[in-house]
């Protein structure tokens, strides 16, 4: 028999694992589109804690580059 306290047990690892998933693709795409290596950066973030490490990346990211907009004459 299906149990209430199993099925919220495992609806919220499953929302944490969601979550996880989403930021550490935050960090991945970021890192990439600031020039550094998503992956170094995606692995850091997790073992230094998913939250505190996110906020440390984003404390100490690079700044963007500006891309410069091409203009047809």
């Amino acid at each position: 028999m299906i149990d209430i306290t199993n099925v919220l047990f495992l609806s919220v690892i499953g929302l944490y694992a969601i979550l996880l998933g989403m930021i550490l693709t935050y960090v991945y795409y970021d890192a990439e589109m600031r020039g550094m290596n998503g992956f170094v950066v995606t692995t850091l973030a997790f073992f230094a804690g998913t939250v505190l490490g996110t906020l440390i990346w984003i404390a100490l990211r690079p700044k963007l580059k500006p891309q410069p907009i091409p203009v047809r004459s």
